[in-house]
């Protein structure tokens, strides 16, 4: 008697028909959730792929355990089998669970701003959908739906890419894939691959199947070299050449005697298998030789950087030392990396780069939920490979069909598990990763290598009362979390589309509100408060700089600085770990003069001083105190926080600019060019240096010496954007407006949105571009100002920061990541 199960499970030989309807119906919403995930999206809609995918499988999840739960009250009985793997997976969950709320910022940890796939409540997704997944059980034709639908939605996705690629059709806007980034569309075409080398001899051989496995796989390979993931090529390169070997002799000698005649391995299928096993070893040996070529063939470059293992295992020791057993709290490897990071990584230019895991998913597990986290995860792991054994190493045997499925999940789901060893997968890819554990679980149940546990209201009416009970708190609690993470996708939304239409129209007052409903949705998000006290901050710089202000607009900035500071206190109440919370209300405190109020700099010093805390390493706050004293006249204490911030990043271009411009403005830019050039000569390579010469020079008039200074800057480091729009101003005030052009072409290229950029370059190509007066500083675009860390430091130069993907040897390496269509 074949029993479907699901931890717990509603058999499927029942007399009811309604029953039988619900579980059916289940069955068949879990069928296409699960197929068509790859390709799912909400066209036009703002909020992050990841997150609409993670809410189109909650929905889908929900639905099917409420439809299993009503099939199991209305049968009175279920079936259950004792998964060991599942078992391990909900306690890993619980304990991140648990550990949410023993951190200060719960709501971050247990679902982030868009149920990151570090949050506690991502991995009960992962918990819930593993074990609603056993529905599965013992039917082979719903495996086999699934396994077409999987498939279809796999050409899908390859076609998808054909069209962007060729065609520039691009059907989610500011995404690379219909699976996320380029990294992840690997990992799916990886899974792609290892799922079609595992069914080489399984394939029909008729034309149009020829024809779409191998588009599939000339696909699949394609991505893999554009997107030249180092440990892919490893992993499909180690599963073809086994898949090959064992082609070459699976009817032969391996063939058992009383086995079944089976027909010789296809030609093709044979080809296919070799030319993936010759391709993947030769970019293991040549990886950075061929990926340079793939680039410039394609035009398409993309990388992107981690926390190296030896970084990430450093955090762990400093986080161990105030809590092992669970670590900092899930999602909280961002105020963890701030707070442990190594000062050296200032040096480099990823110095403000925001990491939101270490340099695997498992690592930042080793970080986020402690020992207890990690050994319930490997526990888990284990234990599958364990029931994998079983599976295939059962003294009974297993029909053809099963075995087949079996493999294709167990592999793909091994795989899977894999890859988070040495990268943090989004959330389509961990969620194929639960996917396919379930199904090789289900498939283990069906053929009974766990032991039953059955109860029967008709056996014991007290099962009855169980019964209503557990599936009563089962869907309250199902239904309260679904519930919680529908309002924050609502709130994302909101959020989304007001951020898109107010850098199109810049109405603060219509942005502002939208933020307002958003907070509504989801109120313990600190993010909204925040961004309506910057909106506030924005309008306060505006009123500061009006030449004769009227009282009007006197009374209006004491109106919202008073707003401004009381959201950035409710910000800071509900994320008080966030720094940059802390820096915005330093900020507000900062446009009020000291001298005139009492307890407004110790108010400053405290939001300030906070900030630092919880980001020590990082310059920013520093300097920001060193605006507010300089506004106010306190250069020699303005000064003073300038030095520290240099001293903590020697190539700090915000500090030595404005340590230029109270040189300038107290007229000694003459002895500071000295002091400067002194400097230099004991750090010759630090183009942020030569960066402050130029400006000093340029104060002076000495056009010349500015622009030698300026380009000495670029040739250090080519991607220093500021240098180079200071470039472009000393051509212009030397009269050189075409050399000026070509420098601002270059720092537009990479701020297409800098409406300063744009407004200057039109003057400048209009030939209406008027000199300043001498003496006169020009402010730095606040857009170009997120982008000029570069000091022309390789990866080969730090072992703190490591490249996910193969780095060409042709190019030069960057923190950023390109898009797909670059």
């Amino acid at each position: 008697m074949n029993h479907n199960i699901f931890l717990p499970k509603l058999s499927a030989a029942t007399d009811d028909h309604l029953s039988a309807l619900f579980y059916r119906v289940a069955r068949g919403v879990l069928l296409l959730t699960f197929g068509l995930l790859p390709l799912f999206f909400i066209p036009g809609v703002a909020v992050p792929l990841g997150f609409t995918k993670s809410f189109f499988v909650a929905s889908g999840v929900f639905l099917a355990l409420t439809l299993f739960g009503l099939s199991i009250l209305r049968s009175g009985r279920y079936t259950g089998y004792l998964q060991l793997p599942i078992m391990f997976f909900w306690l890993f969950t619980l304990v991140a669970v648990l550990a949410s709320f023993l951190v200060p910022d719960t709501h971050d940890a247990l679902f982030g701003q868009a149920l990151e796939v570090q949050s506690a409540g991502f991995f009960m997704l992962m918990a819930v959908t593993m074990s609603l997944t056993l529905i599965f059980t013992g039917s082979k034709s719903a495996l086999l739906k699934l396994g077409l639908l999987s498939g279809a939605s796999a050409l899908a996705v390859f076609l998808a890419l054909a069209a962007q690629l060729f065609f520039g059709l691009v059907l989610v806007s500011g995404q690379s894939s219909l699976i996320g980034s380029l990294n992840d569309l690997a990992l799916y075409a990886g899974f792609v691959l290892v799922v079609m080398l595992v069914m080489a001899t399984r394939l029909d051989s008729s034309l149009i199947m020829k024809s779409l496995t191998s588009f599939m796989a000339l696909a699949a390979l394609f991505v893999l070299a554009v997107v030249n993931f180092s440990f892919l090529w490893v992993l499909i390169g180690f599963c073809s050449l086994l898949s090959f070997l064992y082609l070459v002799s699976k009817d032969t000698w391996l063939k058992s005697a009383d086995e079944s005649p089976e027909p010789p391995v296809s030609r093709s299928m044979l080809a296919m298998v070799a030319i993936i096993c010759l391709i993947s070893v030769s970019f293991i040996v040549s990886g950075d030789y061929l990926g340079a070529k793939v680039g410039q063939l394609t035009g398409i470059s993309y990388l992107e950087v981690r926390p190296s293992l030896e970084a990430t295992l450093e955090i762990a020791t400093a986080v161990y030392q105030e809590n092992a057993f669970f670590g900092s709290g899930p999602n909280r490897f961002e105020d963890t990396w701030r707070l442990y990071k190594n000062p050296v990584i200032n040096e480099t230019g990823y110095w403000n780069t925001t990491f939101i895991s270490g340099h695997g998913f498992v690592s930042t597990v080793l970080i986020t939920t402690g020992l207890s986290g990690l050994v319930l995860l490997l526990a888990f792991m284990l234990a599958f490979l364990y029931s994998g054994y079983r599976l295939f190493f059962s003294v009974n045997p297993v029909d053809a069909g099963w075995r087949v499925a079996a493999l294709v999940t167990f592999v793909s789901a091994v795989y899977l598990w894999t890859t988070t060893f040495f990268y943090t997968p989004g959330p389509v890819i961990m969620l194929l990763t639960a996917i396919m554990t379930g199904l090789t679980l289900a498939i283990v149940a069906g053929l009974k290598h766990e032991k039953i546990i059955v109860l029967n209201v008709h056996s014991g009416r007290q099962y009855g009362f169980m019964m209503i009970g557990g599936i009563l708190i089962m869907l309250v609690t199902a239904a309260t979390l679904y519930t919680t993470l529908g309002r924050q996708f609502v709130a994302q939304l909101i959020f989304a589309e007001a951020g898109e239409a107010f850098t199109i129209s810049y109405d603060s007052i219509a942005y502002d509100q939208k933020l307002q409903q958003a907070a509504s949705y989801d109120a313990k998000q600190d993010i909204y408060a925040a961004e309506r006290a910057r909106l506030r901050l924005i309008e306060l710089n505006r009123l500061l700089v009006a030449p004769a202000p009227t009282a009007a607009e006197q009374e209006r900035f004491g109106a919202v600085l008073v707003e401004g500071i009381a959201l950035a206190e409710q910000a800071i109440a509900l994320d008080g770990t966030n720094p940059n919370n802390h820096a915005l209300l330093g900020s507000f405190y900062g446009l009020i003069n000291a001298r005139l109020y009492e307890g407004v700099a110790a108010r400053r010093e405290a939001a300030f001083g906070e900030a630092e805390w919880l980001d020590p390493t990082n310059p920013e706050y520093l300097a920001l105190q060193a605006q507010a004293a300089a506004r106010f006249g306190d250069v020699e204490q303005a000064r003073i926080y300038l030095d520290e911030a240099i001293k903590l990043k020697n190539n700090y271009t915000d500090a030595l600019f404005l340590l230029s411009q109270l040189d300038i403005e107290a007229g000694n830019a003459t002895s500071a060019i000295a002091i400067t050039e002194s400097i230099i000569a004991i750090e010759p390579r630090n183009p942020a240096r030569y960066f402050q010469l130029g400006l000093l020079h340029l104060a002076i008039g000495s056009y010349a010496p500015a622009i030698e200074a300026f380009q000495i800057a670029i040739t250090l480091d080519p991607q220093y954007a500021n240098a180079r729009y200071m470039l472009a101003l000393a051509y212009l005030d030397n009269n050189e407006p075409e050399l000026a052009l070509a420098e601002l072409t270059v720092v537009a290229q990479s701020n297409p949105d800098n409406e300063e950029l744009k407004r200057l370059l039109t003057q400048v190509e209009g030939g209406d571009y008027t000199n300043p007066p001498l003496g006169y500083t020009v402010p730095l675009p606040e857009v170009v100002e997120g982008t000029e860390v570069r000091d022309g430091q390789n990866f080969e130069d730090t072992n703190l920061i490591s490249p996910v993907n193969e780095v060409p040897k042709a190019e030069s390496t960057e923190d950023s990541e390109s898009t797909l269509m670059e």
